[in-house]
């Protein structure tokens, strides 16, 4: 049986053209002769980077504030199998391409994007996409460390918290694979791991990562499966051993991802697979004659 799963969230950005300014009554439509701007365009460009930032900002907001709810109502019913999959990636790649998506579709939602990053209007595809991920970024961070951002933080880890109590395990794909990705393959644009790195991710969640090396004893992500494979994984584990607590479960495909002899990380293939449910058996039965001898 396959885990339950949350509704994915689907969130398209609204059209620039609603959200960036346009240029005042004031403002004369004809260019000078020197720079081949209009005197306000400085300023026109000022106010609709600021626009732009506060839209970012509120788009993140209000992702993490829709994963909180969807969460909160999910745990009041949360079933048996004792783990959830969510199909939501909230990153700098996912909300960036809802900006770029949109760019694309409309001539004026482009050039206004292009007025906002500073970009001149005839600018090409790699250059804009790496003027918006740039300003993605800079709100991304700006957003963590803001009163709103860490307020609904705070928010998400006291629910996650819940889930660790009721022994219900989240799990999520550490990164996203969207559309971005093949956009910046296609443009030739180069970007880190931190670009489409989920900010969901948290030590009380199990991801799904990139490669094998990635994540850590505090935040536990696997390489090898898939998200509803993953989440298959953990439904069975608890059924093997009806025992056992998110943190144990974690800990066991930590092990069964680790090459201990090379102390190197390593893909959940079949023999992992095999591996982590034989410790869960394992664990169930240690538990059981503990039991007994007390």
């Amino acid at each position: 049986p396959q885990p339950q799963a949350l509704a994915p969230q689907v969130d398209v950005a609204p059209s620039l053209a609603r959200q960036l300014p346009t240029a005042t009554s004031e403002a004369p439509r004809e260019r000078t002769a020197t720079d081949g701007q209009s005197p306000n365009a400085a300023k026109e460009a000022a106010e609709g980077r600021a626009k732009l930032r506060v839209a970012l900002l509120n788009r993140q907001f209000r992702g993490l504030s829709e994963v909180v709810m969807k969460l909160t109502n999910f745990l009041a019913n949360p079933g048996r199998q004792g783990v959830v999959t969510l199909p939501v990636v909230l990153s700098e790649s996912s909300v960036a391409h809802e900006w770029w998506k949109s760019a694309n579709a409309v001539p004026e939602d482009r050039q206004y994007l292009a007025l906002a990053l500073g970009e001149s209007a005839v600018a090409d595809d790699a250059t804009l996409l790496q003027s918006l991920r740039r300003e993605v970024h800079e709100a991304f961070t700006e957003f963590v460390r803001s009163p709103q951002g860490t307020a609904v933080r705070k928010s998400y880890d006291e629910v996650l918290q819940k889930y660790e109590a009721a022994r219900v395990q989240p799990v999520i794909s550490g990164h996203d694979s969207g559309p971005m990705v093949e956009e910046c393959a296609r443009l030739g644009v180069t970007y880190g791991r931190d670009f489409t790195r989920s900010q969901l991710l948290s030590p009380w969640m199990l991801a799904i990562s990139q490669s094998p090396d990635e994540g850590s004893t505090t935040q536990v992500m696997v390489a090898g499966l898939t998200l509803a494979q993953l989440g298959a994984l953990v439904g069975h584990l608890r059924r093997l051993n009806p025992l056992l607590s998110n943190a144990q479960l974690r800990t066991l495909l930590l092990r069964a991802s680790t090459d201990m002899k090379l102390a190197l990380r390593k893909a959940l293939g079949q023999q992992e697979v095999e591996q982590v449910q034989e410790l869960a058996r394992q664990l169930l039965r240690l538990r059981v004659v503990e039991h007994l001898v007390v």
